[in-house]
């Protein structure tokens, strides 16, 4: 089968079932201590205030200015705090808060065990069939009991679950098959969903990418970067926005990123491509940073040697 047909078939079944992804690390941080959750609601910018057993909220550190410096779904889970942390990065995330918490001598502890993600139509289904709780999971919480860990995200830009403890032979028993991080990475493209290390760097304030009403509480008191937060929401508007392309010209061959894109006529680069992928059918597709003037449908952008256009989200 060719590269091309089988991602084809892979995305069929994220489409019309679910896939499972194995992950090297699930990217679990455990913190614990006396008043480790008071720490978490002073430095992150969720409000954790009521989290109970088993409930999540997606949250961000963020530097005094503003910008991104980390995303975790933060967990409340018996006598400690587990953070699901985008895979790879649970070393980072519990080095980055360990600088916090160790003045309350609480601790944050990257946990290195593997797990699979569930993603695709019917990963709810599969998840409960392979003995999580549907419940928890459809409303984006943690089931942690039996032998295994559920949680109802994915932290990969896609709508799914992240088991760890779970027998792979289970999920396929349940009905899902194996997909590549390929196949994966075109479905979060597809939706214009951020991810670590593209979209969101250490220039990046969250509302450019659309993350904030998911991340961040209007209501809370004061966290790391709250005032720029609070000075966007209320009297100015980011720069730069996120948008979707499609490759209308070049090769097929991965650019490196970040790629400078200018518009028609102008030779300084108003955007910068963050993410790409090659599509079976649609050809290459990706997303922009862009000015917020030129971040309209229709819009043509170009580089070097390859040309696109933005296009309404989802791309396809």
């Amino acid at each position: 089968m060719s590269t091309a047909d089988r991602l084809a078939s892979e995305l069929a079944t994220l489409d019309n079932a679910a896939g499972v992804l194995p992950l090297r690390e699930a990217g679990v941080v455990r913190v614990s201590g006396h008043g480790h959750l008071n720490v978490l609601q002073r430095v992150l910018s969720q409000d954790l205030n009521g989290l109970g057993p088993g409930h999540g909220r997606l949250a961000l550190l963020l530097a005094p200015k503003g910008q991104f410096r980390a995303v975790m779904a933060v967990f409340a889970v018996a006598g400690e705090t587990l953070l699901l942390t985008p895979p790879g990065r649970a070393a980072e995330v519990a080095g980055a808060l360990s600088k916090f918490l160790m003045l309350s001598h609480c601790t944050a502890q990257a946990d290195a065990s593997p797990g699979v993600a569930v993603a695709g139509a019917g990963w709810l289904d599969v998840a409960a069939a392979a003995g999580a709780d549907r419940v928890a999971l459809a409303a984006g919480d943690a089931d942690s009991g039996r032998d295994a860990l559920w949680f109802g995200r994915t932290m990969l830009g896609v709508a799914g679950a992240t088991a760890v403890g779970v027998a792979e032979a289970a999920l396929h028993a349940a009905g899902t098959r194996e997909v590549s991080r390929e196949a994966v990475e075109l479905l979060r493209i597809r939706h214009g969903v951020p991810a670590w290390g593209n979209e969101l760097t250490g220039t990046t304030l969250p509302p450019e990418v659309g993350i904030e009403g998911d991340a961040i509480s209007s209501t809370k008191g004061c966290y790391i970067g709250q005032e720029t937060m609070a000075r966007l929401a209320t009297y100015g508007h980011p720069t730069r926005s996120l948008a979707g392309l499609r490759q209308v010209a070049g090769p097929p061959e991965p650019p490196e990123l970040p790629l400078p894109l200018t518009a028609a006529g102008e030779d300084r680069p108003r955007a910068s491509l963050t993410s790409w992928g090659l599509h079976p059918q649609h050809g290459g597709v990706g997303l922009a940073l862009v000015r917020r003037e030129l971040a309209v449908p229709g819009t043509r952008l170009a580089a070097s040697d390859r040309a696109f256009e933005i296009t309404p989200l989802p791309l396809w």
